[in-house]
């Protein structure tokens, strides 16, 4: 029963999801109507419709399915590891040490000079050096332990947002600019971008996928794993690092997009069950979905003002976030 609700949950979403990719082709400033956005996909058309649709809207739109799909992802297999239902993608600090690097290229003024692009770079390393941090100190006896690993990750996170305050102070007039990547957002996407993100989005997300079946064990225990052959420590190391992998990539294109990576797993996992070779593949199309919609929203809820794409997934997750507590809660009680 509910390997046929996984199939029928992942053709609704696929289908939704093809829906949405067209509507969202078609939405903007400037809304293209079918007729013409055909034309402009197969070379025809007016030169100002193909300049909006494969320059702005396309990269833009893509983007927003492979951070939403990889943030979706990774919020699965961090869940699964850490038997925390409320855990997101963003728990084990790299967000909070992308942003460092991000800020600090930012301070060198690098936008002026013309490397945008090196920031990024910067933000994707400072992030997967915040997580090897992280796990260099949270080993004890040689063994990675997940509460350890969690407290040094909070710790790591508070004090790295100690010296982001300290860099907004320093910014200067690019202040803004930190700050709205700070809040998420994909105003700024483009083909180059989408290619950064792609790559090693879909590297962790494979390498996640390569562990559905051990976390299936993982899930029934450690002792229980380990005695139905389950390498833990091998286990542990490579979803830690697939995922933080995938989540630099993303933070580096699209800053902090918060809740996506908790929101779409945890709800999936009520409807179809926790069998991650399910879950992981349907919690990418769901978040993938869900950022898109957020993304549509935040481009055009209070045009033409564009608002970051993170304040849209806050609007919405928060209230969820609060919901599902207080539900859980009730129900333990």
């Amino acid at each position: 029963m509910r390997r046929r609700r996984a199939w029928l949950t992942g053709s609704i979403l696929l289908i939704a999801l093809g829906a949405s990719l067209l509507i969202s082709l078609m939405m903007g400033a400037v809304p293209l109507p079918f007729s013409e956005l055909w034309a402009a996909m197969w070379s025809g058309g007016e030169e100002t419709t193909r300049v909006i649709l494969w320059e702005l809207r396309l990269p833009r739109v893509l983007l927003a399915i492979v951070v939403g799909g990889a943030l979706g992802c990774v919020g699965c297999a961090f869940q699964g590891l850490l038997r925390n239902p409320l855990a997101d993608p963003y728990i084990v600090g790299v967000s909070s040490g992308a942003a460092v690097g991000a800020a600090a290229g930012a301070l060198l003024g690098w936008h002026q000079r013309g490397y945008g692009w090196a920031i990024s770079l910067l933000a994707f390393l400072s992030g997967l050096l915040t997580l090897a941090l992280a796990l260099a100190l949270s080993r004890q006896n040689g063994q990675l332990r997940i509460p350890n690993f969690l407290l040094v990750g909070v710790s790591l996170s508070a004090s790295l947002w100690g010296v982001i305050t300290l860099l907004l102070v320093r910014a200067g007039e690019d202040l803004s600019r930190v700050i709205y990547w700070l809040l998420g957002g994909l105003l700024n996407a483009d083909w180059q971008r989408l290619e950064w993100a792609s790559i090693p989005a879909l590297l962790g997300c494979l390498i996640l996928f390569w562990q559905a079946r051990a976390l299936n064990l993982y899930t029934a225990g450690e002792e229980t794993a380990a005695h139905l052959g389950v390498p833990l420590e091998r286990l542990k190391w490579r979803v830690l690092a697939g995922g933080a992998f995938a989540t630099a990539a993303t933070v580096a294109v699209a800053g902090i997009i918060g809740f996506v990576g908790w929101i779409t797993p945890h709800l999936l996992r009520r409807l179809v069950g926790g069998d991650h070779r399910a879950l992981m593949p349907l919690s990418a199309l769901g978040g993938a979905l869900l950022l898109l919609w957020a993304d549509n929203l935040a481009r055009t809820l209070t045009r033409p003002v564009e608002l970051p794409v993170g304040v849209i997934t806050a609007l919405v997750g928060a209230p969820l976030f609060v919901w599902v507590l207080r539900r859980e809660s009730g129900a333990s009680g």
